[in-house]
This record gives structure tokens, C-alpha cells and sequence, in this order.
């Protein structure tokens, strides 16, 4: 007998083609997602691109018009949220005012009604394990910020569901706690094994936490891919303008040849790898982009790719330093430079940049 074949793992979440509208307008187009077995994933993008609505279909507070969700391989699209397995977080912690942190925490095992002698032990190791033991009588207003998204994260991961729902769960935190409460909880859901559907416009959250990074735009997922796929292979121009320190020239195919597509551009002819895809016609329009850090001053003879460019402005952001300059054209182009380097070009310097054939990235 023929072995069966090997068993495919199994989806935490999986939207198949979900849509969802308000009157006349689509907040969800088609978005399709799947998320393996604990991973973190975070959704990215602007303000209405429909990150937050997807989230809502997920968690079952609104019902999409078309499409399936499943979680743990079972369809609940038409389930109500207590029974999908899940956990919400939101961005303002909905903490019960009236009640010790204590109480907080164990309130979801209460409501599954479980013996008061499990919900006590449960409540015990979940506060040792949030460092927030020395808290347990305290209530919310006696609370920091800090302290209030370790009891919400604690009350929603205390039922141990299979997804953890997060909608700009660190927004309301100062910058200096942000970083701390970042690495806790990529550390956190490291140990835990659960999924976490992280919403964020913040590139930085998205990038340091993900493990799939999915850019959403005019209620469609425009990309999705690891972290570094996604930074360094920006798919189209919507991603590579939203994802910060690309540089983005447009110009007109010119023709391909030994797997690379000429460009003629306003400020100069110049090459991309194609990268196994179908060169574009000749005479249409394309865009592609470099990324700032990937630009040579006075590059020598060997690179093609160049351009004379003068410096408007000199942004010093710490860890390194970013140049905004201008070509003959008007467009605008960024370089960045390593911070601990000394500063090598000055506002109205005219100077000739370059990049590597394979650091340009063509966009569909």
C-alpha cells in the first residue's frame, strides 16, 4: 500500500476572500491570510486601509458579507466571539474601574465558570509570571500605564486561547516604555505557543515583532512576507513609498536584456533586475526603488546606476544620519549614512551618487 500523504500542518487563522462594506464603501476587499501555528503576525498600514475592520471579522464583533474565517482549522464566520478561541486586546486596556487586578485577570475563567480553586491557582501563576503579583489588590487608577497593559495582557491570555487579538495594543505608551514592553512581549508569545494578530501603523513595532509582516492598502493586502522580504522587496509602489528610507524613480521601459530591464528615467538611463519576471513593454511606464542605505557617494567607474544630486537637508536621527537631496529634475532622493561615520556631505554640496544593478527593486 501507498504511504498517506504527509499531514499539512495546521492554520491558526486562515480568511479566505473576506469582504466587508458600510453603505457604499468597502473597508475589506478580498483579503485572503494565512497564519501557521504560533506565529506573530502585524497588520500594517495607514489610517483606513482596513487593518482594524479585518481584526473585528477575526474576533466576531463584525460579520464580514462574503468569505470564510477559520481558526484552528474550524469554520466560525458566523460564530459569535466567545466561541472562537480567541482573545482581544485593546489600545485603552477596558479595565473594570471597581475591580482589584486580581479580579481583572481572573474574570474571563469566571465567566467559563471554573472552580474558584482553579481560577485562584491559575491567577497566581499568571500574575507571577506578568511580574505583577505585588499588584493583585490593587485597582486600575492606582496603576501606571506600563502596569495596565501587563494586567490587560494577562486577563486575555489567562483562558489560553489559540489567537490573541491586539489593536495598537502599545499606542497609548511613552517611547522609552514602548521598547521594553516590545521585547516582553515578543518574548512572551515566544514561551506561550499563541498566535498574535498584532494591528499597527508604526513600522518599527512591525518590523522588530512580526514574523509576517501584512501591508494593507484601500482594503487589500498590497504585500505580505517576512520582515526583511518585505523592507527589502518592496512588491509595488504603494509599499515602497509607506515603507520608510526607499527611494522610489519612475521612468519608461527602454527594453530588457540578460535578465535586466532598462529604464529611461528624467534624470538618467538606468538598470533593475527582473528577477524572473516578464519584462514590461516597451515605452510603459514603470517605477522601481533603492533603498537610502544602499546609495555610494562618488561611486567609481564599475557602477552604473548613477546620479548628481545636491543636498538640501542634513536630519541627524542618532543611529544614523539622513540627507534629503535633489536631482536636476526636482526629484527627491534620501541617503543614509551611518550615524558613528563623519559627516561626509552638507547642505548645497553637489554630489554624484550610485547603487548596485541588484539593490534597484522593480515594482508590479
Amino acid at each position: 500500500m501507498a504511504a498517506p500523504p504527509p499531514a499539512l500542518p495546521q492554520l491558526d487563522l486562515e480568511l479566505r476572500n473576506i469582504r466587508k462594506r458600510y453603505g457604499g464603501y468597502t473597508a475589506v476587499d478580498g483579503v485572503s491570510l494565512q497564519v501557521p501555528k504560533g506565529q506573530f503576525v502585524c497588520l500594517l498600514g495607514p489610517s483606513g486601509c482596513g487593518k482594524t475592520t479585518t481584526l473585528r471579522c477575526v474576533a466576531g464583533l463584525e460579520e464580514p458579507d462574503a468569505g470564510d474565517i477559520l481558526i484552528g482549522g474550524r469554520e466560525v464566520t458566523r460564530d459569535p466571539p466567545w466561541e472562537r478561541d480567541i482573545a482581544m486586546m485593546f489600545q485603552d486596556f477596558a479595565l473594570f474601574p471597581h475591580m482589584s487586578v486580581a479580579k481583572q485577570v481572573g474574570f474571563g475563567l469566571e465567566m467559563q465558570k471554573k472552580p474558584r480553586a482553579e481560577i485562584a491557582r491559575r491567577v497566581g501563576e499568571v500574575l507571577t509570571a506578568f511580574e505583577i503579583d505585588h499588584l493583585a489588590e490593587r485597582r486600575p487608577a492606582q496603576l501606571s500605564g506600563g502596569q495596565k497593559q501587563r494586567v490587560a495582557l494577562a486577563r486575555a491570555m489567562i483562558t489560553e486561547p489559540r489567537i490573541l487579538l491586539l489593536d495598537e495594543p502599545i499606542g497609548a505608551l511613552d517611547y522609552s516604555l514602548r521598547e521594553t514592553v516590545m521585547l516582553e512581549l515578543k518574548s512572551l508569545q515566544r514561551r506561550s505557543g499563541i498566535s498574535f494578530i498584532w494591528v499597527t501603523h508604526d513600522q518599527n513595532e512591525a518590523f522588530s515583532l512580526g514574523d509576517l509582516v501584512v501591508v494593507m492598502n484601500h482594503a487589500r493586502i498590497e504585500q505580505q512576507g517576512k520582515p526583511e522580504e518585505v523592507l527589502s522587496r518592496p512588491r509595488t509602489a504603494f509599499v515602497a513609498g509607506f515603507i520608510q528610507g526607499n527611494n522610489i524613480l519612475r521612468g519608461k521601459a527602454a527594453g530588457a536584456e540578460a535578465g535586466l530591464l532598462r529604464v529611461d528615467a528624467p534624470d538618467g538611463l538606468f538598470s533593475v533586475p527582473l528577477r524572473g519576471r516578464p519584462a514590461p513593454p516597451r515605452g510603459s511606464e514603470v517605477s522601481f526603488s533603492v533603498r537610502a542605505e544602499r546609495l555610494l557617494e562618488s561611486p567609481g567607474p564599475e557602477i552604473g546606476n548613477r546620479l548628481s544630486l545636491r543636498c538640501n537637508v542634513v536630519e541627524y536621527f542618532g543611529a544614523y544620519r539622513r540627507h534629503v537631496l535633489e536631482a536636476k529634475s526636482g526629484a527627491l532622493v534620501k541617503y543614509d549614512q551611518f550615524g558613528a561615520l563623519p559627516q561626509s556631505v552638507s547642505p548645497g554640496h553637489l554630489v554624484s551618487f550610485g547603487w548596485k544593478t541588484e539593490d534597484g527593486v522593480l515594482h508590479a
